[in-house]
């Protein structure tokens, strides 16, 4: 009995080891294959507890070498030990990326953990625009009690590729801004396929001209609107923000025009997204969204591009990325952040060390509080509530 006993421990610590081997693998590399995302992702929302598993793991290995399984004992108490040290290096780059942004991390918020998704919330649901034969909604979420005065208000975009998800995506983001006061509408928008290039940016202003045609309604104030969203999202955000007369809203709106715009993780030049993402997926859908690969229909990808409409006199820009996002390459961020600056447009880059795509998802991870903390002051400074 006691033999067996053993041979399970021993199980146990090569599956642990694996694991572990398998998290600092990915904690080292520059670069992992797509199949490792996942786990990228994992490291970004659950990576402090490497530390206890890998002492769990060094205790159970130290136990079968001094039970005579010295083979087993040696490998997995030094994975162990590499792992332990290695869970320490995102904690630390993440704890100084705080420092540097003025943003105070908390534990308990880590530990308390919580899932950004969601879905539609049918009774707060709204159709803004219908438009080949569909009804496109926005949910309107507004802050508790009533308004001494005219709100301002965020339209937040969801992501998905241009070709999935919907408006109940980030629904913390939404109640966050509520709680500061932001009326907030969380739209939908024509999905690929079919190739929306040149309708779903429209989708995004007529949204925008609505809420402002709408402002009386819910007590909002049509000079102050933003727009704000992720990874797709952002791009249309940008796009909503930034693109002139040559992207017309699909509704018959007048003034589309927004004080400013909060993104996360956006692809900025969608022809170098296709070319670099490394989610094979992503190729897949920006075809969809384009109607072929960039060297086709390239100027389908440039017109569909925030960067291409970078100039003086841009509302107000805040970008967040993680530096390890595999889907849309941190790189989009600095590149739009160069070109902003080039034009004079105000804008600040914040970088999340470690951070893989979608990383605010895991609304107490370390990166979303400093997002958190960022966007708390750009919105101070650029967009009070």
């Amino acid at each position: 009995m006691r033999r067996v006993g053993r041979v399970a421990l021993m199980v146990v610590a090569w599956v642990l080891a694996l694991v572990l081997a398998l998290f600092t693998f990915v904690i080292v590399s520059r670069a992992i294959p797509w199949p490792l995302i996942l786990v990228n992702s994992l490291l970004n929302s659950q990576g402090l507890y490497l530390i206890p598993a890998g002492l769990l793991t060094a205790g159970l290995a130290a136990y079968l070498y001094r039970d005579g399984a010295r083979r087993t004992g040696a490998v997995a108490g030094a994975i162990a030990v590499i792992t332990t040290i290695a869970a320490c290096v995102p904690v630390v780059a993440v704890w100084r990326a705080a420092d540097r942004y003025g943003a105070s991390l908390s534990l308990g918020a880590y530990l308390d953990g919580g899932d950004n998704t969601g879905k539609p919330v049918e009774p707060a649901s709204v159709v803004y625009n219908e438009v080949d034969g569909q009804q496109l909604k926005l949910d309107v979420k507004l802050p508790a009690g009533e308004a001494a005065a005219p709100r301002a208000a965020v339209v937040w975009v969801h992501g998905g590729g241009w070709n999935v998800g919907d408006r109940g995506e980030a629904p913390l983001w939404h109640k966050w801004l509520n709680e500061r006061g932001y009326a907030v509408f969380a739209i939908d928008y024509r999905l690929a396929p079919p190739p929306r290039w040149d309708q779903a940016p429209g989708d995004v202003k007529c949204a925008v001209g609505w809420v402002k045609a709408h402002a009386g309604e819910y007590k909002v104030d049509p000079a102050r609107v933003m727009l704000a969203g992720g990874s797709a999202g952002g791009n249309l955000s940008l796009m909503g923000a930034y693109s002139d007369d040559r992207v017309k809203p699909s509704c018959a709106v007048t003034d589309t025009s927004v004080r400013a715009v909060a993104v996360f993780y956006p692809p900025v030049d969608n022809a170098q997204v296709w070319e670099e993402s490394g989610f094979p997926q992503v190729r897949t859908w920006a075809q969809n969204y384009n109607g072929g690969k960039p060297d086709q229909v390239p100027d389908r990808y440039r017109a569909g591009s925030p960067i291409t409409y970078v100039r003086p006199g841009l509302p107000p820009t805040l970008l967040m990325h993680g530096k390890r996002d595999h889907i849309v390459p941190y790189d989009q961020s600095p590149e739009l952040d160069a070109a902003l600056t080039r034009a004079g447009v105000p804008h600040k880059l914040v970088s999340i060390p470690y951070a893989e795509h979608i990383f605010d998802f895991a609304w107490g991870a370390w990166g979303t509080q400093i997002c958190r903390h960022v966007l708390g002051e750009f919105l101070r400074e650029h967009f009070p509530a």
